[in-house]
């Protein structure tokens, strides 16, 4: 099976629609007021992507009210949640319709005990100081042993690169992968070359 590829940390509509033409499964946007790579949502929501390809709005310990009011103006089809409490849920009745992953390091997701149930776990390195686009592998071996013994999608990210990026599909079998700062010329910045290069290695591995 094709392996699911996401590109993330997207800012522009320029990148959005050059990376659209390359058919990844997923963009996302980054919703934290703190990244680098922070969009706003009702800039996203002017954006328009081809039918097919997700759109993911990316957060940090959000509230409901959060989520409804990106969701709404982004047209987000999931929210993808990072640092929330183990105790943290979400009243679905009100995302009818939208999926929604939780972003955690491999070490994080041996003691996950939150009983709300994910739609996917995306698995990524750990830095105090941000999210995403850190440039930090994950630690793939023990991404591997818990990709293997869950039953919910996982997707792969943390420091992947058109040069490691077929070895860690190899390795690790995840059911996606995601990239952000391996296919950046800046925070921001896509360098569409390497984007389309990139899910090419994906979609050939």
């Amino acid at each position: 099976m094709a392996v699911f590829v996401k590109i993330c940390g997207i800012c522009s509509r320029s990148d959005l629609e050059q990376i659209s033409a390359f058919q990844p499964d997923a963009v996302g946007f980054i919703q934290w007021p703190k990244s680098k790579r922070h969009v706003d949502p009702k800039r996203v929501g002017q954006w328009a992507t081809p039918e097919g390809i997700q759109r993911v709005g990316v957060f940090v310990d959000p509230t409901e009210a959060d989520l409804a009011h990106a969701a709404q103006h982004g047209r987000f089809d999931v929210l993808q949640v990072h640092r929330v409490s183990s105790g943290w849920t979400l009243d679905r009745d009100l995302f009818k319709g939208l999926e929604v992953w939780r972003a955690l390091n491999p070490t994080e997701l041996y003691f996950d005990e939150s009983h709300f149930e994910y739609d996917r776990y995306l698995l990524d390195s750990y830095d105090p100081g941000t999210i995403g686009g850190t440039g930090q592998v994950c630690d793939w071996e023990k991404a591997k042993m818990l990709i293997q013994s869950l039953k919910t999608s996982v997707l792969l990210a943390g420091g992947l690169t058109l040069g490691n990026v077929a070895e860690a599909i190899e390795h690790v079998r995840p059911w996606g992968i995601d990239v952000s700062s391996g296919v950046e010329i800046e925070p921001g910045a896509k360098d569409i070359a390497k984007v389309e290069a990139f899910i090419k290695a994906c979609r050939t591995t």
